[in-house]
């Protein structure tokens, strides 16, 4: 959340440039839409996690 007018313009900004950048991804059809690259990228992160923290899981009760 921001308050600011400077923070409220680069917010705005920002959403601009990544809609922009979805939309010629799908256009060049690097990505079929949106939500399959937000899909892919929440699966990667969600996975590294796990397995980040299922590692630390087991030296803990060694």
């Amino acid at each position: 959340m921001v308050r600011t007018s400077e923070a409220i313009k680069t917010h705005f900004f920002s959403a601009i440039r990544a809609f922009t950048q979805l939309e010629l991804m799908r256009v060049e059809e690097l990505i079929d839409n949106w939500y399959e690259l937000q899909r892919n990228l929440s699966l990667q992160v969600a996975r590294d996690f796990i397995l980040e923290h299922l590692s630390q899981k087991f030296i803990l009760t060694a």
